[in-house]
């Protein structure tokens, strides 16, 4: 029963302490999903790299495969959060945040992923030297998808598709963002409706 009156008493801290949606928080936890990715994407590497030993190259499609839907359960679950925080402040104190705003969180939080692709992209063209090394590590979860594209550290190896595919999977940010944040905003909350019910 305790656990249940410390849970509501975290919710209301959460939810309710602000009289509105915390915009600029979001948006600094937006910038900071890339970094929740990569920290799983790291233990994804971990545990799948021998996996490519045997499998070859279904090993790295299997890897860039649970990478990838790692990353989208990361940023639905943010999407949800911020979401549900949303609609609370739109029910409860009158605030006016829009659904379209999870969408924005979604292409914020691809900023990082943004830049990786760009330092890629100039090392391709010779602006800079061999960007593969540092690509790889800044985007660990997605490295056995990116080994399909070039398996060692030189950029001269590197297929020009890896330049087409990667930005197909830089939209998990937005849409996985905007989903998730979509289903937190339209969800009906019973707690949180019961608990500030108009008297």
């Amino acid at each position: 029963m305790s656990d249940e009156i410390k849970k509501t008493e975290t919710e209301t801290a959460d939810y309710s302490e602000d009289e509105r949606y915390d915009r600029r928080g979001a948006v600094i936890k937006a910038l900071l999903k890339w970094l929740e990715c990569e920290f799983f994407g790291l233990f994804i590497f971990l545990s799948l790299l021998a996996l490519t030993l045997v499998l070859k190259t279904a090993g790295y499609v299997v890897f860039g495969g649970l990478g990838l839907l790692t990353y989208a359960m990361i940023l639905v679950d943010f999407g949800l959060k911020e979401g549900s925080k949303a609609r609370i402040k739109n029910d409860v104190r009158g605030d006016n945040v829009k659904r379209s705003f999870g969408l924005l969180l979604g292409l914020i939080a691809m900023i990082p992923a943004a830049l990786t692709y760009v330092m890629l992209l100039l090392s391709y063209l010779g602006a800079i030297g061999s960007a593969v090394l540092p690509f790889k590590v800044m985007n660990f979860g997605l490295w056995g998808l990116i080994a399909l594209f070039v398996r060692d550290m030189d950029i001269a190896h590197m297929s020009v598709h890896l330049l087409w595919v990667y930005p197909l999977t830089m939209l998990v940010y937005p849409l996985a963002v905007h989903y998730g944040f979509k289903s937190g905003f339209d969800s009906e909350d019973i707690r949180t409706k019961i608990m500030y019910k108009t008297k």
